[in-house]
């Protein structure tokens, strides 16, 4: 995109949007271990 290397704030909200979907896949992992666990030490 050519737009994103000119404006400094489409950038900015490009890096945000990609922290937050790194955010979203480290929470769903640790839901998912935390899941397994409970089921291992609960069952």
């Amino acid at each position: 995109m050519a737009t994103t290397k000119q404006d400094p704030m489409l950038r900015e909200h490009e890096r945000s949007y990609q922290g937050f979907v790194k955010l979203l896949s480290y929470s769903g992992a640790a839901t998912v271990v935390v899941l397994i666990l409970m089921a291992l030490f609960l069952l």
